[in-house]
């Protein structure tokens, strides 16, 4: 404990003598990007002040003194209210236009905030010691977390490194004062919400090399008429991740106390889609610990009497607590947690020559240097909406089963693009139809009981599945071991049938 009580101390005092601006003008070291505004700077001489005293309990802490100046015993109201100062400004700009700066300050109070939790838990016996620093424990994850999450990585000083190595740090000190959960078994595979017939499955193939894959990408329209010869259609590999992943080899994503043991007893703070797709009204999204989503939306049912990690509190939940989904979608859950990004690999498709845009008028993405990695983690029902990628996309089965619908960028009219500016956001990459609805496999329901607004809404359905009447489209069922290989452009739907993990890779 005392080597990461020193961590903090040594890089709080980088942050307690950090200048507002340096004397030629040049950024200031804890921040990118535009110098502060004058309410910046004034918060950011607080947070230096706020460090400073922060120091001075570590002092009186680690030497016994117990003797601390008046300024020392406002540190925590001061640093909660420099968190809701800057958390404010956060969501006060879309997010790829918050200054660099509050979200420095924010992650900045974060870990200040911790280091004042961690020096609380340094008093009394070592019985007590260890008791109140598990009792915080959730508390000091949750805050490093949200550096990385909300922030997006933290500072100049505390980088995404930092705290990166603290959080390995706080596991190994977790690892041996925990009681670990013990085996929950695995995940259910019952689907029950029934799944779709295919119709159309994609063709499956194997053993193909990196110049055999890139030759069909390349030339698929030469020799894939009925695509409209546009390019290559939806194909599915079974032999990218089977034998090479530890995750399908060794079933770990499959048993919870695995998550659990590799999220630091289910604590890692994770952000979750509430509802059944991103499009249906009253969707939302929450960040909530990994133990209490799997808990909530995932299985229920699991329980342990191991109060330490967490668990058995949980069981207060009752049913009418429990939301319709919970969906953790489109996260890159490796970069937050790298114990599980060493139960994958990147399938050596992702390094292949593929087309950089979609046909007709697809955007140009800017180029990825490294393929970019999302997880995919929800209950049965959850669902994808119909949209298209900007990226090339080989989306791998890992948990569960899936069912997957394409259709090809010619079919972009047929798609009913929803606006280029629905509430101030590009959903035109997002279809309106709802093909569960479509399709029969989600009832429809009038909002409000308004029965002439749902004769017009029934009667837009018969429209839509006669306009979708002789489409091509393709479809599958994805099985754990299965690759799905998305062009660029394609539309395409996704439904979890089961309990589903599943990892998507996008590059261009």
């Amino acid at each position: 404990m005392m080597k990461l009580l020193v961590r903090f101390q040594e890089t709080t005092q980088l942050q307690a003598q950090a200048p507002v601006k340096q004397p030629d003008g040049i950024d200031g070291v804890w921040w990118t990007g535009a110098l502060p505004d004058l309410e910046g700077r004034a918060v950011h001489c607080l947070l230096r002040n706020q460090a400073s005293c922060l120091l001075k309990i570590f002092e009186a802490t680690t030497s016994g003194s117990g003797v601390l100046q008046n300024s020392c015993v406002v540190v925590p109201r001061r640093l909660e209210d420099i968190e809701t100062a800057s958390h404010a400004r956060l969501y006060a700009f879309p997010f790829d236009s918050v200054p660099a700066y509050w979200r420095h300050i924010y992650s900045e109070s974060q870990v200040l905030k911790t280091f004042e939790i961690l020096l609380k838990t340094c008093k009394g016996t070592p019985f007590e010691q260890r008791r109140a620093f598990l009792e915080r424990l959730d508390e000091i994850v949750a805050r490093l977390d949200r550096c990385l999450i909300i922030a997006g990585g933290g500072s100049r000083i505390f980088n995404r490194m930092w705290i990166e190595q603290t959080l390995d740090m706080i596991r190994e000190i977790w690892k041996l004062n925990a009681i670990l959960p013990t085996p929950m078994g695995e995940f259910s595979k019952l689907e029950p919400f029934g799944r779709p017939t295919v119709t159309r499955p994609c063709p499956v193939h194997q053993g193909w090399s990196i110049a055999q894959f890139e030759k069909y990408m390349r030339d698929g329209h030469k020799f894939e008429l009925e695509t409209g010869g546009i390019g290559p259609k939806p194909v599915i590999f079974t032999d990218l991740t089977k034998d090479c992943w530890p995750a399908l080899q060794e079933r770990l994503w499959c048993r919870p106390e695995y998550l659990f043991r590799a999220t630091l007893g289910g604590r890692r703070l994770i952000p979750i889609e509430i509802g059944r797709s991103y499009v249906d009204e009253g969707w939302g999204q929450e960040l909530l610990p990994f133990k209490k989503f799997v808990f909530k939306y995932i299985d229920n049912t699991i329980s342990s009497n191991d109060a330490e990690n967490g668990l058995a509190d949980l069981n207060t939940e009752t049913e009418q607590d429990i939301p319709q989904t919970g969906y953790l979608a489109q996260h890159d859950l490796f970069e937050q947690i790298p114990e599980l990004r060493r139960d994958i690999s990147i399938p050596d498709y992702c390094w292949a020559d593929v087309p950089t845009r979609a046909p007709f008028n697809g955007k140009q993405k800017p180029k990825l240097d490294v393929p970019q990695l999302n997880a995919w983690f929800g209950p049965p029902r959850t669902i994808t909406p119909l949209h298209t990628d900007g990226y090339t996309n080989l989306l791998c089965q890992v948990v569960g089963t899936k069912y997957v619908r394409l259709y090809p960028p010619q079919a972009d009219a047929l798609m009913r693009p929803r606006p280029k500016d629905e509430g101030g956001i590009d959903m035109s990459n997002t279809s309106a139809i709802d093909l569960g609805v479509v399709e029969g496999w989600d009832s429809y329901e009038p909002r409000d009981g308004n029965m002439e607004k749902g004769e017009a809404a029934l009667n837009y359905l018969d429209e839509v599945r006669s306009s979708l009447q002789g489409c091509l489209y393709y479809d599958y069922i994805l099985e754990p071991g299965d690759t799905l290989l998305i062009p660029v452009g394609w539309w395409h739907y996704v439904r979890s049938l089961s309990v589903s993990f599943s990892v998507s890779f996008w590059w261009n």
